[in-house]
């Protein structure tokens, strides 16, 4: 599709929670919104191809579906990653950081690109997020995990470790009883359990979740939950301009942090829209002057007065679900 034609770039969002969700190329959206907004995120997710060589097809194929091919090769896709990756660096603040979603078919490639761009010693970590489901090989170790890996632009940078504690293991008898040192203190162990490290057992979507949508390589909420709790703090800026299903907007709105997301696919953008339509925590509005048609939508949250049952100050048309065509969207 062409880039989105803006007549101005939207303000990015003030409050907790708010966001905004684009149709547009990626490369182009980024592009416009340097000189705009210059550097303003805390935190980038990218979920990018995973040069699988296949074409990703939705439940029950159709529009949701996309190539997964590179005719030019590994080249054409690392030439192709790393013009986004550039500009997503650039419109990081000084102190955020970087995490992008891979797999075993790519990610050696990609590390030492992220290496020449963000610097090798900005490198944080690879942390391993291992599930179950599916077949299993027979002809070698079945693959069973996805690799994330997290990079900072400054010297500082944000990390929640508080904020990702996971349960103790029933088995710990620290988890039941803490444990007395050799002067006789007593450490008694953590209400919300022990810090997480770098392998994370999260299980996939199954195809009876209730948040599942059936777009392909749709992430489960507990994985971005996991990931915006610890690399980011209340009311950072989140950005994901390989959006896909709304997964990160969904984590955001929850968690109370500012987003942008981004997606050219049709298909992606209604998904998004009709999971944040569905939340209890805001609206979509159409922002003026974003682009034609419904390719620019701003969700709101809901203020304190409008929680607590007071009319609303902002007053917003309700956004048809721009899935369904214009004359059954009234």
């Amino acid at each position: 599709m062409e880039a989105v034609s803006f007549r101005r770039i939207p303000p990015p969002p003030v409050r907790p929670g708010e966001g905004l969700l684009v149709r547009s190329e990626n490369s182009a959206l980024l592009r416009r919104l340097h000189p705009a907004w210059g550097p303003c995120l805390d935190f980038v997710y990218s979920d990018p191809p995973f040069f699988s060589g296949t074409t990703r097809r939705a439940s029950g194929g159709g529009e949701g579906s996309f190539p997964d091919r590179w005719p030019g090769g590994l080249d054409a896709y690392l030439a192709w990653l790393r013009e986004r990756f550039v500009l997503l660096r650039d419109l990081l603040r000084d102190t955020g950081t970087f995490l992008v979603h891979l797999d075993h078919r790519a990610v050696h490639y990609v590390r030492v690109e992220l290496d020449r761009i963000f610097g090798r010693d900005h490198f944080l970590n690879e942390v391993i997020w291992h599930y179950t489901g599916g077949g299993r090989s027979r002809s070698y170790f079945s693959r069973k995990h996805d690799n994330l890996l997290w990079y900072r632009k400054g010297k500082t940078w944000t990390f929640r470790i508080d904020a990702v504690r996971v349960p103790y293991r029933p088995t710990s008898g620290y988890a039941r009883s803490g444990i007395v040192s050799a002067r006789g203190k007593r450490y008694l162990p953590h209400p919300d359990g022990t810090p997480a490290d770098d392998v994370w057992d999260i299980p996939i979507v199954n195809p009876l979740a209730g948040e599942r949508t059936g777009y392909p390589t749709q992430k489960p909420v507990a994985l971005l939950d996991r990931i915006v709790r610890g690399c980011t703090a209340p009311g950072d800026r989140v950005g994901d301009f390989f959006g896909g299903s709304g997964t990160t907007a969904v984590a955001a709105c929850r968690l109370g942090r500012r987003w942008i997301l981004c997606d050219e696919s049709a298909a992606a953008f209604a998904t998004a829209a009709r999971r944040l339509r569905s939340m209890s925590l805001g609206r979509l509005v159409r922002e003026p002057g974003g682009g034609t048609g419904n390719s620019v939508l701003r969700f709101l949250p809901w203020d304190a007065n409008r929680r607590a049952g007071v009319p609303g100050r902002r007053v917003a048309r309700p956004v048809p679900d721009p899935s369904r065509p214009p004359s059954e969207a009234g």
